[in-house]
């Protein structure tokens, strides 16, 4: 018998053979078949708060396509899509998950958010009205929940249409009936945004006495909801999350910023207040902390940002992406102005802070799925600047131009309209091979790098660009071309203005060889005039012929006379749209000129100007208007800056005589290029060829 036990016969053997052979198999099949479901979720959980947001947008797909009907898997992939601002996919994803969780007032939340900002960045008008029918669902169902209202009241406000939130309030608590006119009728959460619509149209139409009226009452709630909170204190009952939070909100309408913080603080003592009190802490408490520290110590001011980021630490739970991006932000700013100080004063920064900077950089180029190409320009453009790390800041610039050519989400500002989106990422690409460029300089590969500034300038001869070429030449030795290009550089510079500080050294620069040449230095400036010359003329011609000819927008708006405007009837003139804000400081700096502008044409009837305003409070507009002394026409907006895809103001529009637009800008470029440009434009559309109308 103990043979048998060392020795198998031929049939045992080939039987444990086959048995080994099948385990492999089915271990094989297993590995093959990789993690289960809930193994992926857990995965993609922990690559979402190691922001590694492409990984946990994959895993989480990969988990739905295993399992189609799980609701965490579907609400995750939702998420991870809004996060990247992929806003038709994820919108599709969120529909997705509320069919399996309808229940779920996060996978609501996330719904309405992704709807309300896909709308005002993609111009989705239908996206903002069904925030506004789907959203009062959800404040039916879940009237504590503070974001639906959030996402309402901004989708309403970007229509500039606050009177119909206060009519979807007003109707919320009349006609809801059962058990969601109990929870409507007996929530602080909802009773104090109704109160706020309420004050906010009053102050708006510059009812001083409903504004009166109003305050009174809410002066009187806020003492008697301040009084039953301090008394469950003194009773030591269970605090009312939402009667805190009406406290908050209610002082901040109020204007009394003590008292609001107070109540903040207490809501932040508990999970549940934290969450309803996020968007208000973070702005209110957080940022005007940091805002206000910025002439305080480093010290002060990075443990003011270490608190802000610990507050908003992100978590598959409860983290907030959005607003850690900005502590961070804030924070990498001010270790730059630290960097950047230390530099200048002692010519060298400290190792420990460069790793800090480095290491911020690298979260912040993963965290900024808004423009994630600026967060890489950023850092790559400081080490530069610094001249330190040059082959950190070549892995970053390396990566940021692998990403924009493969398209890689979060990188390019979601606002951009779809027909510029190939552009920007193509000026995107230039921007950073032109940093690329200086890097590979710093590492004296100027082979490499001339190489790449040439194809930049060939492609685009920006000062920039050019600056960069003419500097290396020079360097090397090659005095002739680089003398050219230098000049070429200072003139380029007076149309696109891309040297700024670095005009007067490149400037001295050319003097330079101006002199190692032998060339008369009296005819530099003739030189750079002649080229800027050139250069403006060119310039003119292509922002002339560089005509959208895009379908407008019909729209029917009241200006501050109650007369009504709509833009179909204005066809056969050419029409000037300046959208703008009472808050917005460039659209304060350019109205001077936007109303010198307007009285030049004032004895033509071939031009009409409308400026509309997107103030959602009508009496601050009034009375800007008031104090400058400005009578040109201003129309109120009630959703035509969405439907115009306006993502950003000052805002124009210029219209030719067939009503379709033709020329679209954004930002005051100052008062020269203003008056410049602007006229050139109108001028080209104008009938007739009638001579331009020289501005004062």
């Amino acid at each position: 018998m103990a043979f048998f036990r060392q020795r198998q016969s031929a049939s045992e053997s080939c039987a444990l053979s086959l048995f080994l052979a099948l385990a492999a198999v089915s271990i094989m099949s297993c590995s093959e078949s990789g993690p289960s479901v809930e193994e992926q979720l857990q995965i993609a959980r922990q690559d979402y708060e190691a922001f590694d947001f492409l990984a946990a947008r994959d895993g989480f797909e990969e988990a739905l396509n295993k399992s189609p009907d799980n609701a965490e898997a579907a609400y995750g992939h939702a998420r991870v899509l809004m996060e990247f601002n992929q806003y038709e996919d994820a919108i599709a994803a969120f529909e997705l998950a509320l069919s399996l969780a309808p229940d779920n007032p996060h996978v609501h939340e996330g719904y309405l958010h992704t709807l309300v900002w896909g709308g005002k960045l993609r111009g989705q008008r239908d996206w903002l009205d069904r925030t506004i029918e789907l959203g009062q669902e959800t404040i039916r169902s879940f009237p504590d929940r503070v974001e639906p209202y959030e996402s309402v009241e901004d989708a309403v406000g970007e229509l500039n249409q606050s009177e119909r939130w206060l009519r979807i309030l007003d109707a919320l608590a009349m006609r809801s009936e059962g058990a969601s006119a109990y929870r409507i009728n007996n929530s602080q959460v909802f009773r104090i945004h109704h109160i706020g619509a309420r004050l906010r149209a009053a102050r708006s139409s510059g009812d001083a006495s409903a504004v009166a009226t109003i305050e009174d009452e809410l002066s009187r709630e806020l003492e008697i909801a301040s009084a039953s909170e301090n008394g469950a204190d003194e009773a030591g009952t269970e605090a009312k999350f939402d009667r805190q939070y009406f406290l908050a909100y209610g002082y901040e309408l109020m204007n009394e910023a003590d008292e609001q913080y107070r109540w903040l603080n207490r809501l932040d003592e508990t999970p549940e207040g934290r969450e309803m009190n996020k968007d208000m802490i973070h702005f209110d408490v957080f940022y005007m902390d940091h805002f206000m520290s910025r002439d305080s110590s480093l010290e002060q001011r990075l443990e003011i940002v270490e608190r802000w980021k610990r507050r908003f630490l992100p978590t598959w739970e409860t983290g907030d992406i959005g607003k850690f991006r900005v502590a961070l932000s804030e924070e990498q700013s001010i270790l730059e102005d630290e960097a950047n100080r230390q530099n200048e004063e002692i010519g060298q920064v400290d190792e420990d802070l460069l790793d800090r900077i480095i290491s911020n950089a690298h979260d912040l180029v993963r965290l900024e799925t808004w423009s994630g190409a600026s967060a890489y320009r950023r850092i790559t453009r400081l080490l530069i600047d610094l001249n330190v790390r040059h082959e950190v800041a070549l892995a970053f610039a390396d990566e940021a131009i692998a990403g924009l050519e493969e398209n890689r989400a979060g990188l390019i500002y979601p606002g951009v309209s779809p027909d510029e989106v190939k552009s920007t990422r193509e000026n995107w690409i230039a921007s950073m091979e032109r940093l690329r460029g200086l890097v590979l300089v710093g590492l004296d590969r100027q082979v490499e790098a001339e190489e790449v500034l040439r194809q930049l300038v060939a492609n685009a001869p920006r000062s920039d660009r050019l600056a960069a070429l003419g500097e290396l030449l020079a360097e090397q030795g090659s005095y002739d071309e680089a003398y050219e290009i230098l000049v070429a550089a200072l003139g380029h510079d007076a149309q696109d203005e891309r040297l700024r500080s670095d005009a007067d050294r490149i400037h001295e620069l050319v003097e330079e060889l101006a002199l190692a040449l032998n060339r008369d230095e009296g005819r530099l400036d003739a030189e750079i005039d002649s080229i800027r010359i050139e250069v403006a003329d060119a310039a003119r011609q292509y922002l002339i012929g560089d005509r959208l000819d895009r379908v407008a927008p019909d729209f029917s708006l009241t200006d501050t006379e109650g007369k009504q405007w709509r833009l179909s009837e204005l066809e056969g003139k050419v029409v000037v749209l300046n959208y703008w804000a009472t808050w917005c400081g460039p659209c304060r700096q350019e109205f001077p000129y936007y109303s010198s502008l307007v009285d030049s044409y004032a004895s033509a009837d071939d031009v009409v100007f409308l400026a509309i305003t997107t103030d959602v409070d009508h009496s601050l507009t009034r009375e800007f208007l008031r104090e400058n002394d400005y009578r040109f026409t201003v129309l109120f907006d009630e959703g035509s800056a969405t439907d115009f895809h306006v993502t950003g103001i000052p805002a124009h529009f210029i219209l030719g005589p067939e009503g379709r637009i033709q020329y679209a800008t954004s930002g005051f470029p100052g008062a020269e290029k203003y008056n410049e440009e602007m006229r050139w434009r109108i001028e080209a559309l104008r009938a007739g060829g009638i001579t331009p109308i020289q501005l004062d």
